[in-house]
């Protein structure tokens, strides 16, 4: 087990640079925030607007 971005540097070779794999990997390790984002962005901001001072 190692986080993603270890995972990330791993994928890039020493002296051939396959673009597609690191590519591919970047991809699948941007997908999960970004669906967080989507589906539970009101959340997100009904949460920053909740804290916030009103005066």
């Amino acid at each position: 087990m190692q986080p993603i971005t270890v995972a990330l540097n791993n994928l890039a070779g020493s002296y051939v640079v396959e673009w597609n794999v690191q590519m591919g990997g970047a991809l699948l390790a941007a997908l999960p925030p970004l669906l967080m984002c989507v589906f539970l962005g009101r959340y997100f901001m009904r949460g920053l607007t909740a804290g916030s001072l009103k005066g």
